[in-house]
C-alpha cells in the first residue's frame, strides 16, 4: 500500500468514527434539551480535534516508518484517482444543496439546517476518500 493510500484509510476511518459518534449523540442531545444551534456546534469540537489528533499521529507514525515513500512526488494515476474522487464526491453535494434549499424555504430551524449541512459534507467527503481507496485497490 502506498502511503497516499494509507493516508486515506486513516482519514475515512477517522471522519467516519468522529462523525458517527457525532451524528450518534445528537439524538440524546435533543432528548436531554439540549438541542440548541450552540450545542449543537459545541458538539463539532470533539469530532475536529480527534480528526486532527489523529490524521496528525498517523501521517508522523507512516512516515517515521517510510520516509522515503512520503517524498514521492505525486504522479499522473494520483492526480487521476484524486479527480475522479472529487467528481463522484460533487453529486452527493449536490443533492444535499437542494435539501438544504428546500429546508429554507420550508422553514426548517437553524439546528435541523446545521446538521443536514454538516452531514452532505460528511457525506460528500467520505465518498471522496472512499472512491479514492476503491481506485487504489482496483488500480484504475
Amino acid at each position: 500500500m502506498s502511503f497516499r493510500e494509507k493516508i486515506h484509510w486513516v482519514a475515512f476511518v477517522a471522519i467516519a468514527l468522529a462523525f458517527g459518534w457525532y451524528f450518534l449523540t445528537l439524538p440524546s442531545a435533543i432528548a436531554d434539551g439540549h438541542a440548541g444551534l450552540w450545542a449543537s456546534a459545541g458538539l463539532l469540537l470533539l469530532p475536529t480535534l480527534g480528526i486532527i489528533i489523529a490524521m496528525t499521529l498517523a501521517t508522523a507514525l507512516l512516515a517515521i516508518r517510510n520516509p522515503r515513500e512520503v517524498t514521492f512526488a505525486e504522479d499522473e494515476r494520483d492526480r487521476h484517482f484524486h479527480l475522479r474522487g472529487t467528481h463522484l464526491a460533487y453529486y452527493p453535494m449536490v443533492v444535499g444543496s437542494w435539501l438544504c434549499i428546500g429546508l429554507i424555504f420550508g422553514g426548517t430551524n437553524e439546528v435541523i439546517l446545521l446538521r443536514v449541512l454538516l452531514a452532505m459534507v460528511v457525506l460528500s467527503e467520505l465518498v471522496r476518500i472512499g472512491s479514492q481507496i476503491w481506485f487504489y485497490r482496483k488500480g484504475y
